[in-house]
């Protein structure tokens, strides 16, 4: 009985010694958490990220970095920690544009599900801009694993390409993609700078083709 106790007790702190915990350790302009009881706050340098904390950016591009993973959100963005566990992240992209930068972490894996319909495995670096109801564009900087949410078959992407989503994710070409301010700033370093030109983001109906770009 005294060896099980020990053994019991031995798994009980590797566990926790093995559990990491995801503590914010920069935070760039206002942004509002709203965790899953329901209480809303700004959020504050060494907050403990929490499973169910929905987090949102208010009028301006923001950041905040947690075990060197960089969230960038442009205004009005959101995402939700759906998942957390020792070396695992789901992040769910609940509106607008947000860009993930793995800075130097590769034992987190971190995965971002959209729609409840796909998964996105990112090693290094993804874009990601719903710009309607149900359709969004992906950016690949080095590669991503893809696949429908309810289907074991895995998809490559390409290494610097992008992919909209309109029913199925195809590749596409965005024009001025890498010009979106929260794309060029958020991957200088860990610094959000103001720029001198705003690109805005539109699509367009060409014949029966939706040409998308940064103007």
């Amino acid at each position: 009985m005294k060896y099980l106790f020990f053994v019991i007790l031995s798994f009980f702190f590797n566990n926790t010694l093995h559990a990491k915990e995801l503590i914010i350790s920069e935070i760039k302009n206002k942004i509002e958490n709203v965790d899953i009881y329901g209480n809303k706050f700004i959020l504050n340098k060494n907050y403990i990220i929490k499973n169910g904390d929905f987090i949102k950016s208010k009028n301006q591009n923001s950041h905040f970095v947690f075990n060197n993973v960089k969230i960038c959100l442009a205004k009005n963005s959101s995402v939700k920690f759906k998942e957390i566990e020792s070396k695992n992240v789901i992040l769910e992209h609940i509106k607008g544009n947000v860009l993930v930068n793995k800075i130097k972490n590769k034992s987190l894996k971190v995965q971002i599900s959209i729609y409840k319909k796909f998964i996105f495995d990112v090693k290094d670096k993804i874009y990601i801009n719903q710009f309607n109801k149900n359709k969004f564009i992906v950016r690949s900087f080095f590669g991503l694993s893809y696949k429908p949410f309810y289907s074991k078959q895995i998809f490559k992407l390409k290494n610097n390409t992008a992919y909209k989503y309109d029913t199925k994710l195809k590749e596409t070409k965005v024009s001025n993609i890498l010009k979106d301010p929260l794309i060029t700033n958020c991957l200088k370093n860990t610094k959000i700078i103001d720029v001198d030109k705003n690109y805005s983001f539109a699509c367009t109906q060409n014949g029966k083709k939706l040409v998308c770009g940064y103007k």
